[in-house]
């Protein structure tokens, strides 16, 4: 970041430049911060030139009468193209979202500082990032990309994904990415306020930087080595995607971290098969039924017809209920003629307290045995992927696979 960008913050208070002073972190050093009272004093110090990006605290329910937003929509007349970031209480966030279609650059919640100051300053003065989290810098590095697809819909593959994400965060840096042009589930997972960027922005642009795929990635704060490309949320969002910017956003993602989880619904589209021929490993999650095994079969079948899609592939075996006669691992094996690489056992109740408090379940209660089974799981598809291709190599040999007997002996299986 340039040390001559400028920011204003329009607060009334001595002490808000202090509260943004620390949420830049050890990047406030790259900025020039300057506080004014009002818009009026703004305005003055706007006109005088060099103002890169303003921020501007909506003023309390109560500590203004009349329009809220008038404030805002003087600053904006006057304001000569200079961006504006909208700072709110986490209550006001409708307003704020109004501000937005008024014309404002962005939006935070004051409650979320830590995590999103520094993305909407880099987003709306397209200033490169230079902080050490994550080097996204090309430097031709790339990532290894691991998909995640279920046999049939509602076997857990989004959880399995994240989980292995989460696990594989603590010893590298990690991108979860949702490839689903239409209502995304991991913002319900994770609830991020609603100015966070997705998917459905990334498909709305002409021409897709790979700024603009960092842009969109949210840090997940209780894993630091994770962040989240969320799907879109928006029901209003018409753009689809399609294979082109499936490789451009893998292989932007691909060169910004050393793993790359793809989350994927069932489907076998041009979509999804651009994925595969561009994975260096797909795990097919399904259950231990003979319908989910058709399934997956009929899945494996189309995808060794695609003669690109060379992607090497192993079963993740997830146990939702137990079942009185299940399938053996083997007879599942036999059927698909692909390894199984682990089986989570059973815990509907620990699944669901780890959603509802918003968190993984490899950190919520790491001593769980679907927890571990999920780290052994992480440990052997980084093992199956020692070495990284880049993605617009569909050609290249497939990986040989073995099957990991740790995680299943540690889930309980005999």
């Amino acid at each position: 970041m340039d040390s001559e960008t400028l920011i204003l913050l329009i607060d009334d208070s001595s002490t808000g430049i202090d509260s943004v002073r620390r949420a830049l972190g050890d990047q406030a050093a790259h900025f020039r911060l300057r506080r004014v009272p009002d818009v009026p004093t703004a305005l003055a110090r706007i006109w005088g030139g060099g103002v890169d990006m303003i921020l501007m605290n909506l003023p309390d329910a109560g500590s203004s009468g009349g329009d809220r937003l008038a404030p805002f929509l003087e600053l904006r007349t006057g304001a000569q193209g200079v961006p504006i970031v909208i700072l709110c209480a986490s209550a006001d966030e409708n307003l704020a979202e109004h501000a937005v279609r008024e014309g404002a650059s962005d939006y935070l919640i004051r409650e979320a500082y830590d995590v999103d100051l520094l993305k909407a300053v880099r987003s709306v003065t397209k200033k490169p990032d230079v902080s050490p989290a994550f080097s996204t810098s090309l430097t031709g590095k790339r990532g290894k990309v691991l998909a995640f697809m279920g046999s049939k819909g509602g076997v857990g593959a989004t959880t399995v994904a994240l989980n292995v994400a989460a696990a594989l965060a603590e010893r590298h840096q990690v991108i979860v990415a949702e490839l689903h042009s239409e209502l995304g589930t991991l913002p319900h997972y994770f609830q991020p306020h609603r100015s966070i960027r997705d998917i459905g922005d990334l498909l709305r642009m002409e021409a897709i930087a790979p700024s603009d795929v960092e842009n969109c990635l949210w840090p997940c704060k209780s894993v630091p080595g994770l962040q989240v490309l969320f799907g879109s949320r928006s029901t209003e969002n018409t753009e689809q995607l399609n294979p082109q910017n499936v490789r451009t956003i893998l292989a932007m993602a691909a060169e910004l971290a050393d793993y790359v989880v793809v989350d994927l619904p069932v489907s076998l589209s041009e979509t999804n098969r651009a994925v595969f021929e561009g994975a260096n490993f797909l795990a097919l999650v399904i259950e231990r039924d003979s319908i989910s095994a058709q399934a997956a079969k009929l899945i494996l079948h189309s995808v060794d017809s695609w003669n690109a899609a060379r992607v090497s592939m192993g079963a993740v075996i997830v146990n939702r209920s137990a079942l009185v006669s299940p399938m053996s691992i083997s007879e599942i094996e036999h059927q698909l003629s692909i390894p199984v690489l682990g089986l989570i056992p059973p815990a509907p109740d620990l699944c669901a307290s780890a959603q509802n408090a918003h968190t993984l379940l490899v950190t919520f209660d790491i001593e769980s045995l679907p927890a571990m089974a999920l780290r052994d799981l992480s440990q052997a598809l980084a093992a199956e992927v020692p070495l990284p291709r880049h993605i617009d190599l569909p050609g290249a040999a497939p990986i040989p696979v073995r099957v990991i007997s740790s995680g299943m002996s540690r889930a309980g299986v005999r």
